[in-house]
């Protein structure tokens, strides 16, 4: 099911410290009172941030439960894996998996988004009426949950018309950034294992018009949206840096917004590995040269944006 054993290794790593670390996030910012977690996480902390930060933990926990996951199953079926091939991919239990693995990408990404954005209203406009509420940040975080789940229900819909559709991936995320004439297509599943690795079968796919909109939410999924985020990413952590440097030039002594600032060098750590991991996960959804790609470039980004968001608190200290 997974080609190497160092990708074996690196997924049940991964999967591990995922959930051990977000179980352990997600308990210290809910209970923020016990006393051996107080230090480890700022009271200062408001609700709004809270709630986007468990928004987050919980995001990537579910990542870690899909990982482990497909890390279950490439053990269960082993070398054998190509006689099941075409039933996993096709089956419910998969379709589950890449389920929540599709949510738990479209949530996180989105939740750092809003985390950025209300990052840059606090900071740059912190005399202002151009706040996050409370109740606002819990409407955006159910809105988050919904959208991903919608997203993520709609390549299990179309299966339900085109089978293919989960056809191309081993690690059940339905979203084959494939489109080619019909006389290559059996060279296409072929390359992609379509019955699994060492079987020869020749197939037959028709091209329809439900199989071209299955590509045209790829490249929605894989380039518009992931690339509009990262973008809002980059451009609201530049925003604050420049919004500090102008502030300390105005006043010429420290503003009035340190533990602000302080907080968005701490969210600029926390982006900074979601950035990484999403990149990861570009590559998981993709599974070949331009889904790989699209993940790595997407971290690139999303690591420098935040990054220099962390940067933006170096002039405040002075």
């Amino acid at each position: 099911m997974l080609p190497s054993n160092f990708l074996r290794v690196t997924l049940w790593v991964v999967s591990f410290f995922s959930l051990v670390a977000n179980v352990f996030a997600i308990v210290g910012r809910v209970k923020s009172k016990i006393p051996v977690m107080r230090n480890m996480f700022s009271a200062t902390v408001s609700d709004k941030q809270n709630a986007f930060l468990i928004n987050l933990a919980v995001a990537d926990f579910l990542m870690g439960v899909y990982l482990l996951a497909i890390g279950i199953s490439d053990v269960i079926f082993g070398k054998d894996y190509f006689l099941s091939a075409l039933g996993w991919r096709n089956g419910i239990a998969c379709k589950g998996i890449g389920f929540i693995g599709f949510v738990a990408n479209v949530a996180s990404l989105l939740t750092l988004t809003f985390v950025s954005i209300e990052r840059f209203f606090t900071i740059a406009f912190s005399f202002g009426r151009y706040h996050f509420r409370s109740k606002l940040t819990r409407i955006i975080c159910a809105i988050i949950w919904g959208f991903s789940a919608a997203m993520a229900l709609t390549p299990i819909i179309l299966s339900e018309f085109v089978e293919e559709i989960f056809g191309f991936s081993d690690i059940c995320l339905g979203l084959p950034f494939v489109r080619v004439p019909e006389i290559s297509k059996y060279h296409v599943l072929k390359q992609y294992r379509y019955y699994g690795y060492g079987a020869i079968y020749e197939t037959v796919v028709r091209d329809t018009g439900i199989e071209s909109l299955q590509w045209i939410y790829s490249q929605i999924v894989y380039i518009y949206f992931s690339v509009t985020c990262v973008l809002v990413i980059t451009l609201c952590y530049i925003a604050i840096f420049v919004s500090v440097i102008a502030s300390k030039i105005q006043s010429g002594r420290p503003g009035d917004n340190k533990d602000e600032i302080k907080m968005a060098q701490r969210i600029s750590i926390i982006g900074g590995g979601v950035g990484g991991g999403g990149g990861g996960g570009g590559g998981g959804w993709g599974g070949g040269g331009v889904g790989g790609g699209g993940g790595g470039g997407g971290g690139g980004w999303g690591g420098g944006g935040v990054g220099g968001g962390g940067g933006g608190g170096g002039p405040n200290k002075g």
